[in-house]
């Protein structure tokens, strides 16, 4: 039982596909990342005490330095789940116009 829980947990992730991507977010912006990436970032984040500097390369190529201290969110953001967040928030929309009556429709 040992060994098939290890190999569970062992297993690669997923290939990522050309429109998944982690998200870096800083003070002034947010950057497009490798997974690899925005795991390094998540373990310097983590080291104690952490560095001053966060070095690291975007999906465009571009080197960015920024300080440990500005960096804000790291986030997976995945072609699936920003389908759903649209799909969750014209449903939400939908509600709330429906629950307009005809003289607050301004749509």
């Amino acid at each position: 039982m040992v060994n098939r829980l290890k190999e569970l947990f062992e297993q690669s992730p997923e290939p990522e596909r050309d429109d998944d991507f982690f998200e870096v977010e800083t003070d002034q912006d947010l950057f497009a990342v490798s997974r690899e990436t925005a795991a390094d970032v998540e373990r310097r984040l983590d080291q104690l005490p952490p560095p001053r500097w966060i070095v690291f390369r975007d999906l465009t190529g571009a080197r960015h330095r920024v300080l440990a201290t500005r960096v804000h969110r790291v986030s997976e953001c995945t072609a699936s789940q920003r389908a759903a967040r649209r799909a969750f928030y014209r449903a939400r929309r939908l509600e709330d116009k429906a629950d307009r009556r005809p003289w607050e429709d301004d749509d």
